[in-house]
């Protein structure tokens, strides 16, 4: 007789019968503010809602600017181009993340640097970053993955060493902690998304960090068609020498927030700190379980992180203790046993389907030298590799939002397939 749910057996979860938490969360208080902006006529530019957000977004992450803008893609390439990354510079980031981190790089025309990651956290190996510096590098961008935190002090000393801009890509990470600083408060710029499947959300959206006022300046500006900042909290230093004769000192485009975006923001913005806690309680809870487990391991949480903060719940898998079954077929079995998908960690960016430069000549190809240089192709990343392709497992974030009797659910969903191992072999 069957056991496993694949094959037939009765699931861990029925998640039909016991669904899991909602996501995104919302009440009748995101509706009144949503109802408060379509009544009020300004759905966008600067609103009231807007502002409220940028102040209380900025107090929370401990920074003296927070602008939001229209997606954590956009907030990206605002971070590069405020840094004066452009043509000739190179960019060091971790191959293990979203395309947009890379592809930002090359929309202001400079170079990504893919480099591996460190195997417990799948986030940038501080070695490996000193070892792709070059004269031309300008930038370091550490991705905060899934549920881990870049080695923020290694990176800080390393781009200090160098001279280098730091940009933190905190779209996993909103409210996380390394030694008590908030992530995005840490580097030159943070940047955040706030699409759908973030622990921060209103469907679309994102915010740019940083407690520099010369890049605050040119952050908002890129954000608004170049225009003179207006909502920024300090007196304009007007001898700075940013703005051009026309009143405008930054060629830029539209990538505005709106403020029904804005409205869902302040309200989410109340709960998170909460459900983050939740969630990382529960997160510590099912750590100490896998642990128990052969063939698992939990991520590594390193001692400077003070708060956690999870997009998605990751751990590693080893098929050797699973009688030889794949990692593929190991998350398939838990989609079965526990009714939400279970997926790997993103694709390696040198084996990326979405990453792929040069598709687009048109845009791209400045000359033969540069055409080389972007080629995803030319890095190698035996640990991305092996992350991906045979060890990452991935659970949405909201597993953790509910009991600790969940979180011993997909405990016991592991231990079942882990016994039964042999009947999908």
């Amino acid at each position: 007789m069957n056991k496993l749910a694949i094959n037939g057996g009765a699931p861990q979860r029925d998640a039909k019968v016991n669904p899991w938490q909602k996501w995104p969360v919302w009440d009748e208080r995101e509706e009144k503010a949503l109802l408060e902006v379509l009544n009020s006529g300004v759905w966008s530019y600067n609103g009231p809602k807007e502002m409220e957000f940028n102040k209380n977004f900025a107090e929370y992450t401990g920074v003296k600017y927070a602008i939001s803008a229209a997606n954590g893609t956009v907030t990206l390439q605002m971070a590069l181009e405020a840094c004066g990354v452009g043509v000739g510079d190179e960019v060091i980031l971790p191959g293990l993340t979203w395309q947009a981190t890379a592809a930002t790089i090359l929309d202001v025309n400079a170079t990504p640097i893919l480099v591996d990651v460190c195997e417990d956290t799948w986030c940038i190996d501080p070695k490996a970053i000193e070892a792709a510096i070059t004269p031309r590098t300008k930038a370091i961008v550490p991705v905060h993955l899934y549920g881990s935190f870049a080695n923020m002090d290694e990176i800080m000393r390393i781009a200090k060493k160098h001279n280098l801009f730091v940009i933190e890509d905190c779209a996993h990470k909103h409210g996380g902690e390394w030694n008590g600083k908030k992530a995005g408060s840490i580097g030159d710029i943070g940047s955040f998304s706030f699409q759908l499947s973030k622990h921060l959300t209103a469907g679309e959206g994102g915010v740019v960090t940083t407690n520099n006022f010369e890049l605050a300046e040119k952050l908002d500006a890129l954000r608004n068609c170049g225009r003179r900042p207006e909502g920024l909290s300090v007196e304009v230093d007007k001898g700075a020498g940013l703005y051009s004769d026309q009143g405008n000192f930054y060629q830029s485009g539209n990538f505005r927030i709106t403020e029904f975006q804005a409205a869902i923001l302040v309200e989410a913005l109340k709960r998170m700190p909460e459900q983050n806690a939740n969630r990382d309680a529960n997160g510590i809870y099912l750590n100490s379980l896998l642990a128990n487990i052969p063939g698992v391991k939990p991520m590594k949480r390193d001692e400077r992180e003070t708060k956690e903060a999870y997009f998605n719940f990751a751990f590693r898998y080893f098929k050797d203790e699973f009688k030889g079954l794949s990692v593929a077929k190991f998350r398939e079995a838990l989609t079965a046993e526990i009714g939400i998908s279970v997926s790997g960690s993103y694709e390696p960016l040198n084996k990326c389907s979405l990453y792929v430069p040069h598709t687009k000549p048109s845009k791209h190809k400045l000359n033969d030298e540069y055409w080389a240089a972007i080629d995803p192709k030319r890095f190698d990343l035996p640990v991305c590799d092996r992350i991906h392709f045979e060890e990452s497992v991935c659970i949405h974030h909201k597993v953790l939002m509910g009991t600790k009797a969940d979180v011993e659910m997909i405990a016991a969903a592991i231990r079942k397939i882990y016994d039964n191992a042999e009947e999908l072999m």
